[in-house]
C-alpha cells in the first residue's frame, strides 16, 4: 500500500504549495485555503517547517473535486457512478507483522501529544485541534471494524476530548461499552493514503469493514499492523496513530469549534479520550484537514454520501443523470439533473432525494443539458425554466442535521425547485459547434489572456 508522502510525490507539481520558510501552525494554514478557494485554486499545502515542530504538515488534502476523484479512477463528473461499483467489489485488508508506523514508539507517559504540530484553526475555537484524525475501532460484540472522521481537542499530553455525533455508530457502540462498565478501545489514525479517508466517510451499513473500500480504492489489499496496548489494527503505512480509550463514565468540554456550516458551534456529546501510545513513522508528516466551511472539510464530507443518494434515486428514476453538492450551500444544497421522460417526475426526484438525505434542504432539478457542476448554469436554468408560483414546494418540519443554526427541535423546512422545460417548451438553446469550440481552446493555448 502506497503511503501518504508517496501519493504526494505523485502529484503533479502544480498541485503542490509549499512553503518552505518557517510558519506557524496557528491559522496560517486555514488562512491559506480559504485564500486559494477564493481563486478556484485547490493544491495541496506543505509547511515544512512548522514552528515548534520537526514534522511537516500537509493540508488541503481534499479540496479538489478532480483530486477526490482520482483516487476511485474517476473524474468529478463521473465519480458517482465508478463509488457504486467500488461499494460492490470489496478488497479485504490483510495482516502483516509490522510497518513503517512502528518506527518509533512511546507509551504510557511517554506518548506526549502536545509534541504534535496540533494547530489552532479558528480564533473562537476553543483550542488545537485534531482534524485528520481517522477513529478506528470494533463492533463490541461482532468485532467488525469500523473507520470514522472525528475531531479531537488537546486537553493534556494525553487527554483529547471529541464529538462523537449522537446519531453515529462511534457514540452506539460507547453506549453499550458503557453499559457494561467498560471504556471503548480506539485508534486514531493521523495521515495515511487518501484513499483511507475518503472510505472512512463513506456513510455504510455497520456490517462493513471501511478498509475494504479503501483496498479496492488503491486496487491492492492494505497493510494491516495490530496496535501495542489496544485490539485494533491500523494501517501499516500511517504516519501517527494514537492508541487509547474513549472512556465509558466521564464527559468533558468540547467546543466552540468551527462547523461546515461556517458558524461555531457548542453542540458536542463530551467525550474523553485517553491516550496509552503513540507510534510513529521515522520520519512522519502531520495531516490536517482544515475545518469549517473551506473547501476540503465540506468536499469530504459530502463527496462519498452524494454517490450513494446519486444511486438510490437512479434505481428508482433511470433518467437521473447527474447529482452534485456544490460547496456553496455548505452540504445542504443539492443539484439534479435528469432526462425527464413525463410531467411529475422531476418532483418526484426531489422528494426522493429529501427522503434519502436528511442534511439536503434546497434542492433543484434540471433538465440534463445543464451541467449541475457548474453553479451558473444551474442558476441559468432557474432564472429562465422556473416560475415561482407553479415550480416549487416546501415540505415543512422534517427531521434535519442539527449542526443547521436555522433549524427548530431538530427539524427544518426542505425547498424543492422544478428548472426543468415542460413538454410544450418552444425556445430553443443556443449553441456553439464543438470543432468551433476546439479551435477556441486551441487558440486560447497559444495566446493566453493577459493579467
Amino acid at each position: 500500500m502506497a503511503s501518504l508522502g508517496e501519493y504526494i510525490d505523485g502529484l503533479p507539481a502544480d498541485e503542490i504549495f509549499r512553503i518552505s520558510e518557517s510558519t506557524s501552525p496557528d491559522f496560517v494554514p486555514t488562512a491559506l485555503a480559504l485564500e486559494l478557494d477564493k481563486s478556484n485554486n485547490a493544491p495541496v499545502i506543505i509547511l515544512d517547517r512548522p514552528i515548534g515542530s520537526e514534522m511537516p504538515i500537509v493540508a488541503n488534502m481534499f479540496a479538489s473535486r478532480s483530486r477526490v476523484a482520482r483516487l476511485a479512477g474517476a473524474t468529478a463528473e463521473t465519480f458517482n457512478f465508478e463509488w457504486g461499483r467500488i461499494l460492490n467489489q470489496p478488497l479485504p485488508p490483510r495482516l502483516v507483522p509490522t510497518g513503517p508506523i512502528k518506527e518509533q514508539v512511546w507509551v504510557g507517559d511517554d506518548a506526549d501529544c502536545t509534541s504534535l504540530p496540533i494547530c489552532r484553526h479558528f480564533g473562537n475555537d476553543a483550542g488545537r485541534y485534531v482534524n485528520a484524525g481517522i477513529l478506528v475501532c470494533k463492533d463490541p460484540d461482532t468485532g467488525t471494524r469500523n473507520l470514522s472522521m472525528q475531531r479531537l481537542l488537546l486537553k493534556g499530553p494525553r487527554r483529547f476530548t471529541s464529538n462523537l455525533g449522537s446519531r453515529g455508530d462511534i457514540w452506539e457502540y460507547l453506549g453499550r461499552v458503557a453499559s457494561r462498565g467498560r471504556n471503548l478501545e480506539v485508534a486514531i489514525v493521523i495521515g495515511a493514503h487518501p484513499a483511507v479517508y475518503l472510505a472512512a466517510s463513506a456513510k455504510v451499513a455497520q456490517d462493513v469493514d471501511e478498509y475494504d473500500i479503501a483496498g479496492r480504492l488503491l486496487g491492492s489489499p492494505v497493510d494491516l499492523v495490530k496496535c501495542e496496548t489496544i485490539d485494533v489494527e491500523v494501517p501499516a503505512d500511517a504516519e501517527i496513530v494514537l492508541e487509547g480509550e474513549l472512556l465509558g463514565n466521564e464527559q468533558d468540554d468540547e467546543g466552540p469549534v468551527a462547523e461546515y456550516t461556517g458558524y461555531s458551534s457548542m453542540r458536542s456529546t463530551r467525550n474523553v479520550f485517553i491516550v496509552k501510545a503513540m507510534t510513529a513513522r521515522a520520519k512522519p508528516l502531520y495531516l490536517d484537514i482544515i475545518s469549517g466551511n473551506a473547501a476540503e472539510h465540506l468536499l469530504l464530507a459530502s463527496i462519498a454520501r452524494q454517490a450513494r443518494v446519486f444511486a438510490r434515486l437512479k434505481e428508482m428514476i433511470p433518467g437521473i443523470k447527474a447529482l452534485n453538492y456544490p460547496s456553496s450551500g455548505t452540504l445542504y444544497h443539492a443539484f439534479l439533473s435528469m432526462k425527464k421522460l413525463a410531467e411529475g417526475e422531476a418532483r418526484r426526484a426531489l422528494m426522493l432525494l429529501f427522503g434519502l438525505d436528511p442534511y439536503a434542504k434546497l434542492a433543484v432539478v434540471v433538465d440534463d443539458d445543464v451541467d449541475v457542476f457548474d453553479e451558473s448554469q444551474v442558476m441559468w436554468a432557474i432564472a429562465t425554466r422556473f416560475q415561482a408560483d407553479t415550480d416549487m414546494f416546501v415540505v415543512p418540519k422534517v427531521f434535519c442535521n442539527m449542526i443547521d443554526p436555522s433549524s427548530i427541535d431538530g427539524m427544518s423546512a426542505k425547498l424543492g425547485i422544478d428548472a426543468t422545460v415542460p413538454p410544450s417548451w418552444k425556445s430553443a438553446r443556443a449553441t456553439i459547434p464543438d470543432g468551433a469550440i476546439a479551435a477556441a481552446r486551441t487558440l486560447i493555448g497559444k495566446h493566453p489572456a493577459r493579467e
